[in-house]
């Protein structure tokens, strides 16, 4: 089972990053200009990769020789504001995870603007109720409790069950594909830099390529296209950080956090 899939979270119009999703110099990091994200979209098209397809199709039609998925994480309004007419434009449809405890705020998607991105044909999953940096260290009960709020408010919203999901803040654990097994998630996102995909408990799981807003057009098309440096480098660079934040707990969360107040 193998999947290549590149984590994306929120688009803007101009330069004020602050208009959608979370805002601050850490989430301000994931995020690209609509001019950027065309660059992107224009350079993976021009790859000899396929074009993106959604989870639920791949779902349905079974095994697939590596699929291409494009995500976005946290549900900001960007979502709607941009990056689905962007994708929309060459046929493709992307795969939205949303932060369900954050609907509706001003920088978050609304209910309808939810409703109208599925019946547009996106894919729409869950990204936590209160998207906790450290899921992963997190009791099971609690972790469960997440998944299952998060889904019951957005199948409430698209009057249909939430069958994909992404991990919050990257913290990926045994535990966490466990909880979202039994809440009912069938495909599980992280952030693991790899197109080796693993069953937990008939759920899903699979990784996914980080984009950030200092990420090339040539550097998407290379990992959309499974390029090997490009996917090395982040392999190497995601196991010193995750041994880091393992080993360092919750002291890794303010250093992190001091890092973006000092170079943001």
């Amino acid at each position: 089972m193998r999947a290549l899939s590149l984590e994306y979270h929120d688009v803007v119009g101009g330069e004020n990053f602050d208009e959608s999703g979370f805002r601050g110099p850490g989430p301000d990091s994931y995020k690209l200009t609509e001019a950027a994200f065309g660059a992107h979209l224009e350079a993976i098209a021009s790859a000899d990769s396929a074009p993106p397809s959604r989870v639920t199709d791949w779902l349905a039609r079974g095994a697939e020789p590596r699929p291409l998925f494009l995500t976005f994480d946290d549900g900001g309004r960007g979502a709607h504001a941009h990056t689905a007419d962007a994708l929309e434009r060459r046929g493709w449809r992307g795969h939205f995870f949303v932060t369900s405890g954050q609907i509706g705020s001003p920088t978050f998607l609304t209910a309808s603007q939810i409703r109208e991105l599925r019946e547009r044909g996106h894919v729409i999953g869950t990204h936590s109720h209160s998207h906790p940096t450290r899921m992963g260290a997190w009791p099971p009960a609690q972790i469960f409790d997440e998944w299952q709020r998060s889904m019951d408010a957005l199948a409430d919203i698209l009057g249909e069950p939430v069958v994909t999901g992404s991990v919050p803040g990257g913290f990926y654990t045994r535990a966490v594909a466990e909880a979202a097994a039994r809440a009912g998630l069938r495909v599980l996102f992280t952030s693991w830099p790899t197109t080796q995909g693993w069953t937990v408990a008939e759920c899903r799981v699979l990784g996914r390529y980080t984009i950030r807003r200092w990420s090339s057009a040539p550097t998407a098309a290379a990992l959309a296209d499974g390029g090997v440096r490009p996917r090395v480098t982040q392999w190497a660079l995601y196991r010193s950080l995750h041994l880091l934040r393992t080993i360092a707990g919750d002291h890794y969360t303010r250093l992190r956090q001091s890092f973006w107040a000092r170079h943001g």
